[in-house]
């Protein structure tokens, strides 16, 4: 591939990480550059002729053309031989993801539905589908007003709850128009190595994600796999991680009260001082700044899936010390089932009940044994745990190491700036000796 493509950004002055959809016209006389979109949309095209090429496929443009964009999609512009006229609605694919799986019994129809917008980008509509989606659109803009012109509409009960519904509706109207014409075929194409290396890093991000392990996972060189995604992107692997890490902290930020030392464990960073310096060098304000512009606004999803995901995870981490918290006793509290509750978790904080509480605790314990003399035991007495071999099983699972040999680790240093060379107190022996 010869031409950079754009990764289109979502964090930005204008960006609201709490809005779930947007609404605006747009208005094309020249080929564009290729992007990638971090955001699903659907583009109406009203008038206008040309070549768009979604994925490497080319479609010729023609009015009354509704096209499916999701997440990490490349897409371009490459031809307009008459201006091109179109609405663009943009929306939280997250959130509407979360609500579809969230139907009881129709878990299958909802994946179907979500993974044929990716295969299936392109719906000509007749003249009767023309009519739905004209009426779809104008309900939604008048519901959600003119992004660019920032006519703030009415505000509306059950605002969010008709917007939601309307998106779906466009979704599954969107899948009925394209199966009208090709027939209820084998449509599975796949997608090219391009955008399935986009996605595999999208949702491995949080993770010790190295171009080692994703070069191995697609059965590619090292410097083949840095090349592609520089060829794709104009960027290295390293910057295209850290802007997706950048985009999960946001909803952090916004939707907890975790520090930012436990935001950046939780997002792939090292350290507080180093997410808040790559969060500030993206977004332009510092993470503390951005929550305290966004933090209060969430209450504008009210108890949507993904509120109630970060409300719980924030929710171990306040609690994390209490003995006998269980996932049955949370799940309960914020009024879902276990299941429910791990699902939602594992799509937004990438853990589950479990994972995360001992995460949070294993932490604290590294944090315990670095600044006391605690002995081990009632360091794991501590963070919650009732016995000393499942604190010392987790403790190795998460930190590669037992509590003795993490803390002969730690170099003291004293209140002058001077290092010791001393460690803290020895209380544990190895693991398998530790009952």
């Amino acid at each position: 591939m010869n031409r950079l493509i754009t990764l289109q950004e979502n964090l930005s002055d204008a960006y609201d990480p709490v809005t779930i959809c947007s609404f605006d016209y747009e208005a094309i006389q020249a080929a564009t550059k290729p992007l990638i979109h971090q955001s699903a949309r659907f583009l109406y095209i009203k008038k206008g002729k040309g070549v768009i090429e979604i994925s490497g496929v080319r479609y010729d443009i023609r009015p009354n053309m509704l096209v499916a964009i999701t997440p990490w999609t490349i897409s371009e512009i490459t031809e307009v031989t008459a201006p091109i006229q179109l609405m663009r609605i943009v929306y939280d694919y997250q959130y509407i993801n979360s609500v579809l799986k969230g139907v009881s019994g129709l878990e299958e129809d909802s994946s179907e539905l979500l993974q044929f917008l990716s295969m299936e980008p392109v719906a000509y509509l007749d003249s009767i589908q023309t009519d739905y989606i004209d009426l779809l659109a104008e309900q939604l803009r008048a519901e959600l007003g003119v992004e660019s012109t920032h006519s703030a509409p009415t505000a509306q009960p059950l605002s969010q709850l008709y917007v939601t519904n309307k998106l779906i509706e466009l979704m599954i109207l969107y899948r009925r128009y394209v199966m009208a014409v090709r027939g209820e075929k084998d449509y599975e194409k796949g997608i090219s190595q391009e955008n399935a290396i986009l996605s595999y890093i999208y949702a491995h991000a949080t993770e010790k994600l190295t171009l080692s392990s994703v070069a191995g996972a697609f059965f590619i060189s090292e410097s083949t796999l840095s090349k592609r995604i520089s060829d794709i992107t104009g960027t290295t692997f390293t910057k295209l991680l850290t802007s997706i890490r950048i985009e999960k902290v946001s909803d952090f930020l916004v939707y907890t009260d975790l520090t930012l030392d436990e935001i950046a464990a939780l997002t792939g960073f090292v350290d507080a001082s180093h997410l808040s310096k790559h969060f500030t060098s993206k977004v332009g304000v510092t993470p503390i700044k951005f929550r305290k512009i966004y933090g209060k606004s969430k209450t504008k999803f009210n108890r949507t899936n993904k509120n109630i995901a970060f409300e719980i995870a924030d929710y171990i981490h306040q609690n994390y010390a209490q003995e006998k918290l269980s996932a049955g006793e949370v799940a309960s509290k914020f009024g879902i089932s276990v299941a429910e509750m791990n699902r939602l978790m594992l799509y937004y904080s990438t853990m589950n009940f479990e994972a995360l509480l001992n995460f949070v605790r294993i932490n604290r314990a590294c944090e315990l044994l670095a600044s006391t003399d605690y002995y081990v035991i009632d360091v794991a007495f501590e963070v919650g745990y009732n016995n000393i071999k499942t604190f010392n099983i987790n403790f190795f699972k998460y930190k590669g190491m037992t509590p003795s040999d993490f803390r002969n680790r730690i170099t003291l240093q004293k209140s002058d700036g001077s290092e010791t060379g001393k460690t803290k107190k020895k209380t544990t022996r190895k693991p398998e000796e530790e009952e």
